[in-house]
This record gives C-alpha cells, sequence and structure tokens, in this order.
C-alpha cells in the first residue's frame, strides 16, 4: 500500500509566514506581528517561540541567510529525488509492513525542531568557517642575493725598474762612438743609441767631415756612417751593422720632479748610470729641454737618458748653446722629427 505524501517540512520563511524573497524590513515586521500574536494567545508556545526568534536571527543576517538558502535548495533537491523515487517505485516507499498491520514511521513534532535547529547550527557552523580570515601567507624566503659576475682583475700599476736592471738592457743597446783619423788615431765622440735593428742616434757636434766612424758595443767594434745630419736639432742618424736591440721610448715626456738616470761612460769605457731627477724644462725656439739635476760628462754626449722604468726620455748633450753649466738632454720624441739640415736650413 502507499503512503500518503508527507506534508512538506517547514522552513524558516514558513515560520515566520514571509516569501523567500521578503526583504529585510518585511522579515523585521513579520518576525514581530508573529511574536505578539503568540503573547497575545495567552497559551505562548516555548517551542515555537524558539524557532520564531531563531527564524529571526538567522533571516535577519544578510550571510547566514544565504548560507540558509544554499542549504534549502539542496533539501529541495533532495525531497524532489524522493518524490520522484516513490512515483517510479511505490514498493520503496517510506513504510513497512507487519504480520500485525502496517505501521507508518512518523517524526513526533519535537524530533523535528531539534533537526531544524541540527540544521541551524550546521548552517551557522559554515558560514563562520567561510569567515574565517585566511591563515596568512607564510613570509617570503629570502633569496641570497646573485654573486656578482666576476670582473677582469684590472691590470697592475707599473713597477719601477731597479737601476741594475736598466743598466743591463742599456749595455745591449748603446755604444761608444769613435772617429778615426787619416793618421789612424780614434778620437772618443760620445755614445750612440740603438733606436732600430740597423740605426742608432747620437749627438751631431764633434762629429769631424768625412770621419770614418766606430761604434763599440761591449767588446765588439761595428762600423758606421753618417745617414741623417739634422744640425738644427743636433741629433744625427747612424747606419750601424745589425743586430742592434733597440731602446723603448717613453710614452710620456719628462716632467719636473721625475726621477731619471743618465747613461754615461767612465774612464776606461764602461758603462755607467748616474741618478737624479728633472730639475726644469728650458725654453728653447725648437722646443723644450730637458735639464737634468747630475752633470754630464765630455763624453757622455750622445747617452741615452732613462726614466724610472727603463724607458727613454731624453739624449744627453753637452752642447753648450744654452750655457755650459747647465746639463741637458734633447727629448727622445725629437727623434721623430730628424732630417739632414744644417743650422741655417729653416
Amino acid at each position: 500500500m502507499m503512503a500518503p505524501m508527507p506534508a512538506p517540512k517547514r522552513t524558516l520563511y514558513d515560520i515566520l509566514g514571509v516569501a523567500p524573497d521578503a526583504p529585510p524590513a518585511e522579515i523585521d515586521r513579520a518576525y514581530q506581528a508573529r511574536d505578539a500574536e503568540l503573547r497575545d494567545g495567552g497559551s505562548r508556545d516555548p517551542g515555537e517561540a524558539a524557532l520564531l526568534r531563531q527564524a529571526h536571527e538567522v533571516l535577519a543576517d544578510e550571510k547566514r541567510r544565504a548560507a540558509y538558502d544554499t542549504s534549502l535548495i539542496t533539501e529541495s533537491e533532495r525531497a524532489a529525488a524522493r518524490a520522484q523515487a516513490r512515483a517510479q517505485a511505490p514498493d520503496l516507499a517510506l513504510e513497512a509492513e507487519q504480520d500485525a498491520g502496517e505501521r507508518r514511521i512518523r517524526i513526533p513534532p519535537v524530533g523535528l525542531a531539534v533537526g531544524v535547529l541540527a540544521l541551524l547550527v550546521i548552517a551557522y557552523a559554515l558560514m563562520h568557517s567561510r569567515e574565517r580570515p585566511a591563515a596568512p601567507a607564510p613570509p617570503p624566503v629570502a633569496e641570497a642575493p646573485a654573486a656578482p659576475e666576476a670582473q677582469p682583475p684590472a691590470p697592475a700599476a707599473p713597477q719601477p725598474t731597479a737601476p741594475k736592471d736598466i743598466l743591463a738592457r742599456a749595455q745591449k743597446s748603446v755604444g761608444r762612438v769613435q772617429a778615426f783619423e787619416m793618421s789612424g788615431r780614434a778620437v772618443p765622440l760620445g755614445l750612440a743609441l740603438a733606436i732600430d735593428n740597423g740605426a742608432m742616434v747620437t749627438t751631431c757636434h764633434g762629429i769631424p767631415g768625412n770621419a770614418q766612424l766606430i761604434v763599440s758595443i761591449g767588446a765588439e767594434n761595428r762600423s758606421a756612417s753618417l745617414l741623417v745630419d739634422d744640425e738644427t736639432l743636433d741629433l744625427c742618424r747612424l747606419a750601424v751593422e745589425p743586430p742592434l736591440v733597440p731602446v723603448t721610448l717613453a710614452e710620456r715626456e719628462a716632467q719636473p720632479g721625475d726621477v731619471v738616470y743618465a747613461l754615461g761612460a767612465n774612464a776606461s769605457g764602461d758603462l755607467a748610470l748616474t741618478e737624479g731627477n728633472v730639475k726644469s724644462l728650458v725654453p728653447d725656439a725648437r722646443g723644450p729641454l730637458i735639464e737634468l739635476s747630475m752633470p754630464v760628462a765630455p763624453n757622455g754626449s750622445g747617452g741615452p737618458v732613462f726614466d724610472a722604468y727603463g724607458k727613454l726620455v731624453g739624449i744627453a748633450t753637452t752642447s753648450e748653446a744654452h750655457g755650459a753649466s747647465l746639463s741637458l738632454a734633447i727629448p727622445a720624441s725629437w727623434t721623430a722629427r730628424m732630417r739632414s739640415r744644417d743650422r741655417t736650413t729653416p
């Protein structure tokens, strides 16, 4: 036998007597009116009054009402499913048959109220679980800064060269110049320094015309001939039998206060360095000359003047054009200006 269709369960809207889409003001008015009815009736049901207050508290709160509406949709879906199942399979209706007759399962009113309250508690808990602030995100892990790319080391600053090393190199590049007279007598003229594999430079004053020249480098004598005679600059270029070890020209001009080393020959012909500094730059029509703090011996004319790094900055001269009391050197850069000319040639 098919059980009769159970009465639909009351909702909170039914308890207040309002439609599910009633605005908040209408819910408040309905609650006040229904509460007044229960009070005026004289037989106020505590259970009904509790349901009325609960319905108002839930439906008057926007968030709690939204959660309750969601539960109603779910409940209505379940009710529709049960109704469809009863229509399709009546034998599976919610009733049980026994030999003594039929027994219908009923839920007493008190149980219904307890069930509604349980649903409300569950909906309230779900709503507050959604409102609970999310756990703060863990602080970002500080990453170690990327190591900067390795930069190539800066080139080391050049270090001054020891005087003994300057002398050792100069002995391979500097020679004593001698002129042989018709009688065969050798006349020392000064020093010459190699600027190329087959060329040396010396000062011009003191070189006799048509003289046979010899340059002695160490214990070896080499014949030399005059290639360029620039009397204006007082520099002469000699062609000398190769091989020769050229000196290195300095990148900058000598300045007052610079440490310098002048190479000269002693009485026995041995080469030696004399340390000093640049006293000043002497004005000259050809360009400033280098005044040295140490004297230049007569047989040291044409000898090299090195800077602290062993590079050529000047060529010593004994010319008395600026007075015999001055020790002068011709700037090494003048070697690039050499050409054959006498003192009257512009």
